[in-house]
């Protein structure tokens, strides 16, 4: 299963260069070399925390504030954008409770409704990935929650930085859309009855992120797996999009870069492509 949205980086990285020799991995990584005019950053994104987890450093918002255009994996600024998500995942001529049976659908319904406070019968019309999305509000500890990527495209706005995306909206809900209807359905089945389950491995995952390396939060969601959703759809596939088109954009203006942490590592992973494509690729303690 996918969380829906990503970070950002930013500046005083002057003041650590001598300390990124000693770095092995991070989730902040300087990207130069390959003719660039200018270093580029990519940052990787825990898509929902708890308030007093997530804190923009310095450094990070050195390197945000050092390039000219801010990328998250969608326009995040896009007035349209949570229209276009609505439509792309409605269901107009079948409903998610015809996808179980009477009884599955009932017992469904009824956990939902005490872990959420609303009946899967309001979300029948679309696709689970809404009931997905709100069941993953839910996982997280707290009340007072903030989305990373939302933070620090907040940040680049502020500094009148161009904001842009990756892909749109539906090439990103199309790679959701790879894994039939129906075993997306079973998916968020499995996630409503272990429910408990499913925020022990939330809380795991948050953990494994604030130990800020990029390789060991990627072997830990291959371990776990994504619910039943194609992990060569969800992410191999979009790192192979995104990297050669990192590399146009990166000639062109520097930029920052702010992806989901689990794009990052792994052979198929963003900085690993980027690599093959010359690109050197340095982690930044932040």
């Amino acid at each position: 299963m996918r969380v829906v949205s990503l970070l950002l980086v930013i500046y005083l990285f002057s003041t650590s260069v001598n300390s990124q020799v000693q770095v092995k991995n991070s989730l902040l990584w300087k990207i130069s070399g390959k003719s660039l005019k200018e270093p580029s950053y990519i940052f990787g994104t825990f898509h929902l925390m708890c308030k007093d987890q997530f804190t923009i450093s310095d450094t990070l918002k050195a390197s945000l504030l050092k390039t000219t255009q801010f990328y998250g994996e969608l326009d995040m600024d896009d007035p349209t954008m949570q229209q276009q998500m609505m439509q792309l995942i409605a269901m107009p001529n079948r409903s998610l409770e015809s996808y179980m049976t009477a009884e599955k659908f009932k017992i469904c319904d009824s956990v939902f409704k005490t872990i959420t406070g609303m009946s899967l019968k309001s979300l029948n019309q679309f696709k689970p990935f809404m009931s997905l999305s709100f069941l993953t509000i839910k996982t997280v500890p707290c009340s007072n929650f903030v989305q990373p990527e939302t933070e620090l495209m907040n940040l680049a706005k502020a500094n009148k930085k161009d904001i842009l995306g990756l892909e749109t909206v539906a090439e990103q809900l199309s790679a959701i859309d790879m894994e039939p209807i129906d075993s997306q359905v079973v998916a968020l089945q499995k996630m409503v009855l272990n429910f408990d389950s499913t925020k022990a491995t939330m809380k795991e995952m948050m953990d494994m992120y604030q130990k800020n390396d990029s390789e060991l939060l990627f072997q830990y969601i291959q371990k776990q797996g994504t619910d039943g959703l194609s992990e060569k759809a969800l992410l191999v596939d979009r790192n192979k999009k995104w990297a050669p088109k990192m590399k146009t954009i990166m000639q062109e203006k520097s930029s920052f870069f702010a992806v989901g942490a689990g794009h990052l590592g792994g052979k198929t992973g963003v900085l690993a492509l980027l690599r093959n494509l010359g690109f050197r690729v340095e982690p930044i303690q932040y």
